[in-house]
């Protein structure tokens, strides 16, 4: 081999070395986990990058609680973007989400995270990114109430109460057990705080294929449904941000408020109503439809009489033959604070049905009536 050969392989060998020693050492992403810094949730952490290939590592452990954790990068003096991944154990593969922070920007993502578990981070430069000092924080947020069927929190009848969704994808899930009653339920959701629109889904049980009615409360408003639910039976309500785009976080209210309904609403339950005597009742909600039944004592004719006591509008009692809607044999429509009268022909030993509801299907109608029927 010749001395010039000699002294030019010497040459590259020592470059090569010199090329080696200056690269940093926490590039391989196996070596950055296993010496990844401990962070101390809720306690803002500052690093640097040092050189542009420069990656940080860090390591933090959940609480036992059902929490949801804020992760937030902010870019202090980087030139430029520099970018975070959040991972879901020491391996590269287990991604979970990334964030990038530009030039003087603060970025941060909630989400749900496993109680009792070590999450790790990576913060390196973004795409066009240089070298400069940032901050990291992660801090729990407990969440109030639980976001699963299972563990469904129980609210008390006809009380209101105050709670929460603390981010994002927070989903709140309340159930109730309805009385022996024939009931109405007015559930009503007030947006107190939340910086959007929310919304609660009725179901009629712990599976999402059962809605049954939904409330939208927009921002510093009230939303409310009322409803006949089935006696002695339990059903679910879930709370969450009201729609697809929105990103409502906030303490909101909650109520359910039994209104028992004085007389039944299906033929089948019709309520007896006493002859020669003044019936007083209400149409409890907007809606709500009346049923009775009484057994005329003689042939001859019947004085029916409706008064609209308390109604907003036009009430409606409509007599039948049969428990069948096709057997109409006469109708009464009584305006607000008025009464009208129908006289009619009936069979002795035979039972008919009254039904009272509201005369007109855009109007609302709620308040006290009475009927008296006359032999």
């Amino acid at each position: 081999m010749s001395k010039r050969f000699g002294k030019t392989l010497t040459s590259i060998i020592l470059l090569l070395a010199l090329l080696f020693t200056i690269q940093p050492t926490n590039v391989l992403a196996a070596a950055g986990f296993s010496t990844a810094n401990t962070l101390t949730l809720s306690e803002m952490r500052s690093g640097t990058l040092e050189t542009e290939v420069d990656v940080n590592y860090y390591k933090f452990t959940t609480s036992d609680k059902d929490s949801f954790y804020k992760v937030e990068l902010r870019n202090t003096e980087v030139s430029e973007a520099i970018s975070l991944t959040l991972y879901s154990g020491d391996d590269a593969t287990t991604d979970i989400y990334d964030l990038n922070a530009y030039v003087s920007e603060v970025n941060s993502d909630t989400r749900k995270l496993e109680p009792n578990h070590t999450y790790y981070i990576s913060v390196q430069k973004g795409f066009f990114g240089r070298t400069g000092n940032y901050k990291l924080c992660v801090s729990e947020i407990k969440d109030d109430i639980p976001d699963n069927y299972l563990n469904s929190t129980s609210i008390s009848l006809n009380k209101k109460k105050s709670y929460n969704l603390e981010a994002n994808r927070d989903l709140d899930y309340f159930k109730f057990t309805t009385t022996s009653y024939n009931s109405y339920y007015k559930i009503e959701l007030a947006n107190t705080e939340a910086s959007s629109t929310i919304g609660a889904t009725l179901y009629y049980e712990d599976d999402v294929t059962t809605d049954i009615s939904e409330i939208v409360a927009y921002k510093a408003s009230i939303g409310s449904t009322t409803i006949k639910l089935e006696p002695n039976h339990t059903y679910y309500l879930v709370i969450q941000t009201g729609s697809f785009y929105d990103r409502a976080t906030g303490a909101y209210k909650l109520s359910v408020t039994e209104i028992k309904d004085d007389a039944s609403d299906t033929f089948e339950n019709s309520s007896k109503i006493s002859l020669n005597k003044k019936n007083t009742y209400k149409l409890n909600v907007d809606g709500d439809i009346d049923y009775f039944k009484f057994k005329a004592i003689k042939s001859g004719t019947y004085t029916i009489t409706l008064a609209n006591k308390s109604g907003n509008d036009g009430v409606e009692a409509v007599i039948y033959s049969d428990a069948d809607i096709t057997q109409n044999i006469g109708v009464i429509t009584s305006y607000k604070a008025s009464k009208n009268t129908i006289k009619i022909k009936l069979k002795k030993n035979h039972t008919y049905y009254i039904s009272v509801k509201k005369s007109y299907i855009y109007s609302t109608v709620t308040g006290e009536y009475s009927l008296t029927i006359k032999n």
